[in-house]
């Protein structure tokens, strides 16, 4: 009889187990945190770009996903960062109810929590976690794979310049901005996390 195997790669907020072809992801927050998340990892299944959300079940705090079959990546080759890029670019046009989010002009829906544990790579990319999906800046999500996947400056212009197509259109002032904000954001965040480790990992991208 099948049963419940917790995932050797897990995050750092919830526990992902999985059954059979499916994941089951056990939630934090409140119940309209956890529809805002089931309901934005539907949109980014639709939009090709995310793993099929199969239920949300608020009394036990749990989210059913289909497994998606793939690997994790840390060092990307150019194709990888040109096809992140365009995922990111999809991402940011998905439309969404704004009533869920903080609406500000020209804000985009980002992931929020482009760590590469976050990607799965098989014949396409997917993203998975959507549980930190809010409106900000296409800057914020832009820095955050720069920064976690440590691309040097060539491969940096390359990603940049996939995802704007124009050069002209990058504002290199917030790249700067947004990956030193996001890189304290994550000291400030593992420390509270009393996670020594991964505090020090970020430190030193300063």
């Amino acid at each position: 009889m099948s049963s419940l195997t917790l995932l050797e790669t897990q995050g750092y907020s919830n526990k992902t187990y999985k059954y059979k072809e499916y994941i089951v992801k056990k939630l934090n927050g409140s119940h309209i945190e956890q529809k805002k998340e089931f309901s934005t990892a539907l949109e980014a299944y639709n939009n090709g770009i995310g793993a099929e959300p199969i239920l949300l079940d608020t009394n036990n705090s749990l989210i059913t996903y289909r497994f998606l079959k793939g690997k994790h990546k840390q060092n990307l080759k150019k194709e990888d960062i040109k096809n992140i890029a365009l995922l990111l670019k999809k991402l940011h046009k998905i439309k969404i109810e704004k009533k869920l989010f903080n609406f500000k002009k020209d804000y985009v829906l980002c992931h929020h929590d482009l760590n590469p544990q976050n990607f799965i790579f098989s014949n396409d990319i997917k993203l998975i976690d959507w549980e930190y999906a809010r409106l900000n800046s296409r800057y914020f999500d832009l820095a955050s794979v720069i920064v976690e996947f440590n691309l040097n400056k060539q491969k940096e212009k390359l990603f940049l310049k996939a995802y704007f197509k124009n050069r002209y259109q990058i504002d290199i002032k917030k790249v700067s901005i947004f990956k030193k904000s996001y890189i304290l954001l994550c000291t400030k965040w593992f420390t509270k996390q009393n996670n020594q480790k991964e505090k020090m990992k970020y430190i030193k991208k300063l």
